[in-house]
């Protein structure tokens, strides 16, 4: 995974002393709603009030590598974003061979089985294409474990949401690794937005 975008500056106008563009941009958005100089301050001061609607303003876009189509079941429940994703539908996986994720839980003599049953549904679907049937209707014999790539964008507001739902230790493993990375690449951006989240998370 890795950032693609993130929401910066305009020309001319100058970060916040000491701060990032993504930082400075949601400082200015707070200074216009209380008609007061921009102070790197009201950022966590608009978190501890609940005042989060000044952190819709800054998105983020990431590029995502390889993870399994139930993990993009779970993550796409997250609807204030936007997603491209790689189509099954076009894409024909004769010419560019599907990955698949492998669980750690799975080994063993499991792994045998497991591996067995990823050959079958390739052969199958070698087959289908083979038989002249499109890849829309070939995709059906492919698995959840089948790796896709895409694109998706968030505000900071939803991503702490999901930082609450998907770092949480009952989430799945997949979709908690995607997020710990997410939440480490926007901290690079951001680090005063995402230090006042996390700071708070650890008081609660």
């Amino acid at each position: 995974m890795k950032l693609l975008a993130c929401t910066g500056l305009a020309e001319g106008t100058p970060p916040v002393p000491g701060c990032t563009e993504a930082d400075s941009v949601i400082i200015y958005a707070v200074s216009q709603c209380y008609q007061a100089k921009p102070q790197p301050g009201m950022i966590r001061n608009c978190f501890e009030r609940g005042h989060h609607s000044v952190f819709e303003h800054v998105h983020f876009s990431f590029a995502v590598h390889g993870i399994s189509r139930a993990c993009l079941a779970q993550l796409t429940r997250h609807r204030l974003a936007s997603y491209t994703v790689e189509s099954q539908r076009y894409c024909d996986y004769t010419k560019k061979p599907a990955g698949f994720v492998w669980p750690d839980t799975i080994e063993g003599g499991t792994a045998k089985k497991y591996r067995a049953l990823l050959e079958q549904a390739m052969t199958c679907y070698h087959e289908l294409r083979a038989a002249g049937v499109p890849p829309e209707d070939a995709r059906f014999v492919l698995p959840q474990a089948t790796a896709v790539n895409l694109v998706f964008t968030m505000n900071a507001r939803e991503l702490f949401h999901c930082f609450d739902l998907r770092l949480d230790r009952h989430a799945q493993w997949e979709i908690r690794r995607l997020f710990a990375r997410v939440l480490q690449l926007v901290r690079e951006r951001a680090p005063l937005t995402f230090a006042a989240y996390a700071d708070r998370k650890e008081e609660l």
